[in-house]
This record gives C-alpha cells, structure tokens and sequence, in this order.
C-alpha cells in the first residue's frame, strides 16, 4: 500500500497530477501507474501486471488495463510526436524557472534492436550499436527540462543547433549554457555568439589553440599569483584572453597538482623503457599532464571558473539517475516507436524522482522511502481498506513528503 499512496499524494501536491490529468487526458490514469511503476520498481514492463495485481494502484485506479500488449500499445501512442509536444508545451512554462542557465549533455544506449536509430558509435573510449539520449537540466533547480533522442552515429557536436531551437519554440530562451568538450565545434560557438548566448565549455585536447595555449603557457602556471582553493583541493588557474573563432572569448588553464603528480607517474613508467623516443612530443605531453583548459564568452573571477564547469556534472547525475535507479538499460522494445514512448515515459519518471529525491533531503535516498513505505500494508474489505500502524521510519518519510496516511480509505 504505502509506495504508490506516497507516490500518489505526492504527485497531487507537487502538480505532477495535474500535468498529467492536462496532457494526457482519458490517458491520465494509465500513465500514472505506468511512473509509479518505473518508480517503486524497475523492472521489465511485462511485468507491470503483476506489480499492479499486488499493489494499492489496482484499488485506486481499477478500470485500467495492464496487460503487455495494452503497455505496447500505450508506448506507441507515447512515441508520438503531437503528444510528446504537448507535455512539452505544459510543462516547461508552468514547471521551468529557467533563463539562469542551463547543462546540455548526451550519453549513448547500447542496444541490439533492428531500427534505423540503432547505429554503430563511440562513447568514450568504447563502440557499440547505440542510440544517443540528450538532456538539458536547468542550472539552478536541476529539474530535467528536456530530452531529445537521435542515432548512435549521429556526432554530438552536431545536435546543439537544433536543441536550442527546439527550446526556443517552448519559450526557453537561454543566456547561459554549460557544455561539455563534445559540443565544442566552430558553428556551434559562433552560433552561441550570433544568438547572444554565454556559454562555458572545455577546450578539446585535439583543437589547434588549446596546444598553442599549452606550449606559451604551461610552464609558468605554478605561481603564487595563480593559487586558487576548491574545496579541500589546492589548484592553480590563469587566465588569458584569446581570439575564439574571431571573437572576443577567455581561456583559463587550469592545474590539478595532485592529478599532475599522478598522470606524470604514470607516463614516465610508460616510457622509461622505451629506446626511441619523440623527445619534443614527450615534452608536449609532461606540459599536458593535470591540466583542462576552459574556454568561456565571459570574464569569471578564478575561483568561480572550476565550480561552474562542475555544474555540468548535474546531467551526468541525472543519467545516473535513470540508468542506476530507474534502470532504462537494457531497452526492452522491438520498434522506433515503441523506443520514443519508453524514453518519454523515463523522462517523467525522472522528472517525479529527481523532485522526489529533493523533497527527501540527505537522510532517505528514493529507492530507500519507497522500500519503506512498500512494506506498509493495508488489508482490503467489501468498502473500505484499512492501513496498518507505520513503523517511526515512515512516519519521518511521511513527514518530509508532507503527507498524512489514513487508518481507512473508502473503496
């Protein structure tokens, strides 16, 4: 009983129920089991029905069908595009407050299905048959704002445009993005400049001016003057302006001492051994060692530089979140469209378990209250059901989320 009751008085408060009642209309009911499911238990959608069979959503929402091929034909109809832009279209005015800035960052989903999506690619250091699944995540909520899907051979560099076009059709008119090195390309910063977007982003290791930038600069960054304290690390930054693509842009190279001490280890054991060496090219690599350059549009004071490129780590959080809690891996579909509507259906999930997760604070992780609340019972009769006594840890989670369970609920 108490998962799915948590979950659903937590929706009503937070105007998830709303939203959905809004967009999805004769859907709205269908819909909310099927994220309570990806919430209280991750697992595959054919097994939807026996969840449901055994848990408070059978008794709240009774005239549902959950039958697999029901769920298929569901994810389809989620797959749609006219859909898909309606939530889009409600959710982003009502639920966004945006415009302070926003993480955009992709990660890929190997999977094995038949389908055009389904294409050869590199993430990382590793190639596999694979989708790519882009986020945007507001800077300041960290709230999921959007997700866009395209092929596994599809470069990531070439999506920016067109996700922030697509974001400027629901009213989101960015001035700050935060990117990672996989955005960074000649039209996509010009593009950033023509729209008068500030952005910051790493300078790729293969670019012509970050080796430039390395051989003026490197050997002169451990000074006192470049001293700057993150956190309980001691690291070194300068800062240089710089001529990006022909605008007016800002270089900071930063100096992890720790990190350098450890990757300079490393490769003087990789080539201490070696009887022909580029000398000139292990010099470049020695300068190299510890260090990311920054580039951004902007003037930053020194100490601002690292912490806001580590925002950006909120996106990988969140694919996180949907990998590790709400397991979207492996893809359990057989077609394009039924693979659109499963990927929506993550996207709401992530939406409630991200809002969830804040609202819980440090003492409970999501997985933790919903196995809790899980356990509290209710035992059924003819017209009404009555809730067993809740243990002190789920009356402390009650008590976060902001709800009162009752002895009895009518049926």
């Amino acid at each position: 009983f108490g998962d799915s009751f948590l979950l659903e008085q937590f929706f009503e408060n937070n105007s998830l129920a709303s939203l959905l009642k809004d967009v999805f209309c004769d859907y709205k009911e269908l819909i909310a089991v099927l994220v309570y499911y990806r919430l209280c238990y991750p697992s595959a959608m054919r097994y939807l029905s026996l969840w449901y069979d055994g848990n408070f959503a059978s008794i709240k929402y009774p005239d549902i069908k959950v039958s697999s091929q029901r769920t298929s034909d569901f994810l389809r109809v989620l797959g749609t595009e006219t859909l898909q832009r309606s939530f889009f279209a409600a959710y982003l005015p009502k639920f966004s407050k945006n415009n302070k800035g926003s993480i955009i960052d992709a990660t890929s989903l190997p999977n094995q299905i038949h389908m055009p999506l389904t294409a050869w690619g590199k993430s990382g250091e590793e190639i596999d048959k694979q989708i790519r699944f882009l986020i945007v995540v507001d800077k300041n909520s960290e709230d999921p704002l959007f997700f866009r899907h395209y092929a596994g051979n599809i470069v990531d560099v070439s999506t920016l445009k067109t996700t922030i076009d697509e974001l400027k059709v629901y009213g989101i008119k960015e001035t700050y993005v935060y990117l990672d090195a996989g955005f960074f390309s000649e039209d996509n910063i010009k593009d950033l400049y023509t729209n008068r977007m500030n952005f910051l982003t790493r300078l790729p290791s293969i670019r012509v001016l970050y080796k430039e930038l390395i051989k003026k600069h490197a050997g002169d960054l451990e000074k006192y003057d470049n001293m700057v304290r993150y956190g309980k690390r001691g690291l070194f930054i300068k800062q240089i302006k710089i001529k990006l693509f022909g605008k007016k842009a800002y270089a900071h190279i930063v100096l992890d001492p720790e990190r350098k001490g450890r990757e300079t280890g490393k490769l003087v054991l990789n080539v201490a051994d070696e009887k022909e060496k580029d000398t000139e090219e292990l010099e470049y690599k020695l300068k190299t060692r510890g260090l990311m350059i920054l580039v951004s549009s902007f003037a930053m004071k020194k100490a601002e530089v690292v912490p806001a490129y580590y925002i950006r780590q909120t996106a990988e959080k969140m694919f996180g979140f949907s990998k590790d809690d709400l397991k979207i891996l492996p893809l359990r579909v057989h077609s394009e469209e039924t693979l659109r509507g499963l990927l929506f259906l993550q996207f709401i999930a992530l939406i409630a378990y991200v809002r969830l997760k804040k609202k819980l604070g440090k003492k409970y992780a999501v997985e933790q209250a919903l196995l809790t609340m899980r356990n509290l019972k209710a035992k059924i009769y003819d017209k009404e059901l009555l809730v067993s006594e809740l243990t002190k840890q789920q009356k402390q989670i009650c008590e976060k989320i902001g709800i009162i369970v009752p002895k009895s609920l009518g049926i």
